[in-house]
């Protein structure tokens, strides 16, 4: 059997779609794979966590609930992110010390859904690396800000591979802290700001079908409809009324598989209906922008 470390962070509010995202990994596994998840949380529920460990009429797993102490995570208290990101978001950074017995794990945010095994994403070595990871959908702009080279591309942190073993042994997480206390004015997207900054020259660069990152339908890092991991970006999810987010079906196909509740066909029409008129709204000249031939392309021949 081949072992495979999975980490999602996410509250209370969130564990309905940690356990969509465990559902597709799952679902999508080798008969080989052994997971063993670590679900960070401070506010998990017992009814929450019961109906995850229910997936295991998909495949069994291993699982490991792990709740953080909130003063770890003091020094990010003035460190600026989006607003919809909670303070577990920066769960992620103190992952090599609350999980002491792994040297390697894939994180996951838990607005993604996996359509592939994760073992070859877990057997990449990275051992010269902190972590590995996908160019995010916005990496000229977001590499340019913290003034990144060409060389030091940024990349999104919804999906790493993380080498928890060399976090501990160059003291990682206090480089990571000492720059959120020393430079809160260079961050405006947390941890994914420092994590970029700080391992600049030590992050392995992932084939970008590993983090298929979308925003909006005419906003997506890679066109194919091919993707490994599909990350639901932005704030327009799709289990929101009115989400014109792409590809949403793959969400509500592994919702099924769990023991949460499914929106009907009514609530699905209505949602499209809004999310037409929301995107008119927001991206009026949408006509205009090459990245939405792009996308109706792939959309259309299904590649």
């Amino acid at each position: 059997m081949s072992k495979i470390n999975v980490c999602i962070t996410c509250d209370n509010n969130y564990a309905k779609y940690a356990g969509v995202t465990i559902a597709s990994i799952l679902f999508n596994s080798l008969e080989s794979d052994l997971y063993k998840f670590y679900i960070v949380s401070d506010s998990i529920t017992d009814e929450y966590k019961d109906v995850i460990k229910q997936l295991s009429n998909i495949k069994n797993f291993e699982i490991e609930f792990i709740y953080p102490e909130k003063y770890l995570f003091g020094e990010y208290k003035n460190t600026k992110t989006t607003d919809y990101l909670p303070l577990a978001s920066f769960y992620r950074l103190k992952l090599a010390t609350l999980i002491p017995n792994e040297d390697k794990i894939i994180y996951l945010d838990c607005d993604t859904v996996v359509n592939t095994s994760l073992s070859s994403l877990f057997d990449i070595n990275i051992d010269n690396y902190f972590c590995a990871g996908v160019k995010d959908v916005g990496y000229k702009r977001l590499g340019k800000r913290l003034g990144l080279t060409q060389e030091q591309t940024y990349i999104n942190s919804g999906v790493l591979l993380i080498n928890l073993k060399k976090w501990r042994e160059d003291n990682a997480e206090l480089k990571l802290s000492d720059f959120a206390k020393e430079h809160p004015e260079k961050l405006s997207l947390g941890d994914q700001d420092l994590i970029n900054i700080c391992f600049a020259n030590e992050i392995l660069l992932l084939d970008g079908k590993w983090n298929v990152q979308v925003v909006n339908f005419c906003s997506r890092s890679d066109y194919s409809n091919n993707f490994k991991i599909l990350h639901y970006m932005g704030g327009s999810k799709p289990w929101k009324m009115g989400s014109y987010i792409p590809l949403k079906k793959y969400y509500f196909k592994y919702l099924k598989m769990t023991q949460w509740e499914s929106p009907d066909i009514i609530w699905h029409l209505k949602s499209n209906i809004l999310g037409s008129l929301l995107y008119f709204k927001h991206r009026p000249l949408f006509m205009f922008r090459p990245g939405f031939f792009k996308s109706l392309f792939y959309l259309l021949i299904r590649k």
